[in-house]
């Protein structure tokens, strides 16, 4: 093989692996994972509870793009996503509990809620430029609670101390001991939300592509599990993922 056959050779790889790492990713179906940091807060519906700061919160699973149309996606997901509520009773307000025969006031929340969460959206991205695409998505989220843990403080009137200090699990029937009389620390089992997101995707190589957005997931279901008492949780996150 003469040196001109050999470069022409060596030219030939080379500008396969250049086109091969350049190609779009037009596929009609695609996998990936994500990963989603993110800051939690509450917002209260009823006027008898406020929100009590915020939290860190995060998500993780995995994620597909079944094409409709040329950049327009069905992207079903499945994600474990953890939250970091705070809630207080108004500051004004006394509570009892009913066995011990006891009252507190300044009441307040912290829970640790754990969902499976399936969000259902729509993306829409635009053409392939040097590699880099952006998009946008909306689309709903229901979610199921796999885990529940309530941290509750409490200023006595007078010399009683709450009972507890320490986490527990507020939907268990032998904590129903810890209810206040004008309000439970129950959970309710479905959450939805709302999901709005945008961000940008940048081709790697071949069929792998990186992923990073902002996602809003906003909460349009009571949280709480009590008939006087009614708060929505909401969640801003940073999306970080891989498609393959």
């Amino acid at each position: 093989m003469n040196r001109t056959i050999k470069s022409t050779f060596l030219l030939s790889l080379l500008t396969f692996f250049v086109l091969n790492a350049k190609a779009q990713d037009d596929r009609d179906f695609r996998v990936g994972f994500k990963i989603i940091p993110g800051i939690d807060w509450t917002k209260a519906v009823t006027s008898n509870v406020v929100k009590n700061g915020s939290g860190i919160g995060f998500s993780f699973g995995v994620m597909a793009d079944i094409k409709l149309d040329d950049n327009y996606f069905f992207t079903p997901e499945i994600n474990i996503t953890s939250m970091s509520n705070r809630m207080k009773m108004k500051d004004d307000s006394i509570f009892s509990l009913t066995t011990p025969a006891s009252n507190y006031k300044n009441v307040t929340y912290k829970y640790s809620l754990k969902y499976i969460e399936i969000p259902l959206t729509f993306k829409f991205r635009t053409n392939e430029n040097n590699g880099m695409r952006y998009w946008g998505q909306i689309g709903i989220a229901p979610g199921i609670l796999i885990g529940n843990q309530v941290t509750t403080s409490a200023k006595g009137v007078g010399n009683s101390d709450f009972p507890i200090n320490e986490k527990y699990i507020p939907n268990a029937s032998d904590n129903d001991k810890y209810d206040l009389n004008t309000h439970q620390d129950n959970i309710n089992a479905l959450r939805a939300s709302m999901i709005l997101g945008l961000g940008i995707e940048y081709n790697l190589s071949g069929n792998t592509s990186f992923y990073a957005g902002l996602r809003f997931n906003n909460g349009f279901s009571d949280i709480l599990n009590d008939k006087k008492s009614k708060m929505i949780n909401n969640v801003m996150g940073l999306e970080l993922g891989f498609f393959f």
